[in-house]
C-alpha cells in the first residue's frame, strides 16, 4: 500500500486538503468500535467503510425489520423479511462494499459486563445507539481505555454531535451529569425520525472520526454541533479543556459508576411467567398519564392503583401475539411475551426511553 495506485478508490478523499497518502494509510490501520446499528449506526458505518477505515467490530441485539427501512441505510427488503440481526446485515454489506475491510458483527447486548471485551485493540467508539445509559456507558470506557468517543443523537428532525477526547475536552457527564429520567426524553419509536437528520448528525460525527484517525484533527471538529432540519437551524458550540466541569463525577473524580455496574439497570427473567423486569439504573419517578397518552398510538393503555398497562400493537411475539407491558411510577416495567431479557431491554428502550 505504498502506492496512489493501490488507494485508487480513495483518491478523491486524498486530494483534499490536509489528506494524503499517509493519512489514508493511518485509516486503514484504525480500528472503529460501532455500538448500535439502528439508523445513526448504519449511516456511520456506511461512512467508515468508504472513507477506508481498516478494522469495524458492530455491535448491536436487534434484527432487522420493515419499519427501520426508512432510514438505515445498510438494509434489504429481504433482510426485515427474513428479520435478519441487524449485526449480521451491516457485516455483509460491508464485505460487499470494499471486501478488504476485516469487520466483525457482534448480535448482542452491549453491556458494563462485555464492554471491555468489545473495546480491546479500538481506537475510536462511534455511537450508533438510541438510549442514554448505553451512551453514559461508553462515556465511561472512553476514559477508561483513553479512547475517544464521538457522541451522535438523532430523534424527530432533530440531532446533536460531539468529540469526547479523554483528557482534552469535557466528557458526557460534564455536559449531562445526569441521564434523562425514564419516559421523558423523546425515542424514535414515540416521536418519529427523519432520515436526513440522521445522516446530518452521522456526517459530523464521522467527519471528526476521520480527521481524528488521519491525523488531521483541528479545533473545530471538536465543536458540539445541534441543528433542526424543520427550521434549517445549526448552532455550534466551541468546546475546550475549559467546558470540563470542576467536579465532573467521571472524567474529574475517576467514578466511572456505569462501566463499573453501580447505575447499570438491571432485568431479571420472572421464573413461570413468560416475562422479565426491567430495573432502571438509579431512582426515577415517571408520569405514568403523561406516559400513555405518548404510548397512545402504540397501543391501548390504562392507569390504575400507581402502574400502566396495555399492549403493543406494534410489537409480536415469537408466538404471534402483542408484547404487553407494565410500568410503575418508580421506573420499573414488567415486559410479558419473551423470557429474554435483550427482548425487554429493546422494548424498554423503544417504547419508554433508557
Amino acid at each position: 500500500m505504498d502506492t496512489p495506485n493501490q488507494f485508487g478508490r480513495f483518491h478523491r478523499q486524498i486530494i483534499l486538503p490536509g489528506f494524503s497518502i499517509e493519512a489514508q494509510k493511518r485509516l486503514a490501520n484504525s480500528h472503529a468500535l460501532v455500538v448500535g446499528c439502528g439508523a445513526l449506526g448504519c449511516a456511520s458505518v456506511d461512512l467508515l467503510v468508504r472513507a477506508g477505515v481498516g478494522r469495524l467490530t458492530i455491535i448491536d441485539r436487534d434484527v432487522v425489520e420493515p419499519t427501520n427501512l426508512q432510514r438505515q441505510s445498510l438494509f434489504t427488503d429481504d433482510d426485515a423479511k427474513r428479520g435478519v440481526p441487524k449485526a449480521e446485515a451491516a457485516a455483509k454489506r460491508v464485505r460487499a462494499i470494499d471486501p478488504s475491510i476485516s469487520v466483525r458483527g457482534w448480535v448482542d447486548d452491549f453491556r458494563a459486563e462485555n464492554a471491555l471485551q468489545y473495546a480491546e485493540g479500538a481506537d475510536i467508539i462511534i455511537d450508533g445507539l438510541d438510549n442514554f445509559e448505553t451512551r453514559y456507558l461508553l462515556n465511561d470506557l472512553g476514559l477508561r481505555r483513553a479512547i475517544p468517543y464521538m457522541y451522535c443523537g438523532a430523534v424527530g428532525f432533530e440531532g446533536m454531535t460531539f468529540p469526547i477526547l479523554p483528557s482534552v475536552g469535557p466528557c458526557l457527564r460534564c455536559l449531562f451529569p445526569e441521564p434523562p429520567n425514564p419516559g421523558v426524553a423523546p425515542t424514535c419509536d414515540r416521536a418519529g425520525v427523519f432520515g436526513p437528520a440522521v445522516a446530518v448528525a452521522a456526517g459530523f460525527a464521522v467527519g471528526s472520526a476521520l480527521r481524528y484517525l488521519a491525523g488531521i484533527f483541528e479545533d473545530h471538529d471538536s465543536d458540539l454541533v445541534s441543528f433542526d432540519l424543520a427550521t434549517g437551524r445549526l448552532h455550534r458550540t466551541k468546546l475546550g479543556s475549559s467546558a470540563r466541569a470542576n467536579d465532573c463525577a467521571a472524567c474529574i473524580q475517576g467514578r466511572l459508576d456505569f462501566l463499573d455496574g453501580a447505575r447499570s439497570s438491571q432485568a431479571t427473567i420472572l421464573c413461570g411467567r413468560n416475562a422479565v423486569q426491567i430495573l432502571p439504573a438509579g431512582s426515577t419517578s415517571i408520569d405514568l398519564d403523561g406516559l400513555a397518552l405518548r404510548l397512545m398510538a402504540h397501543g391501548a393503555f390504562t392507569v390504575e392503583s400507581g402502574r400502566m398497562r396495555g399492549a403493543l400493537r406494534s410489537e409480536r411475539t415469537s408466538t404471534g401475539e402483542l408484547y404487553e407491558l407494565t410500568v410503575f411510577a418508580d421506573g420499573r416495567a414488567i415486559v410479558r411475551g419473551s423470557p429474554e431479557p435483550s427482548d425487554a431491554r429493546r422494548i424498554y428502550t423503544q417504547y419508554i426511553g433508557l
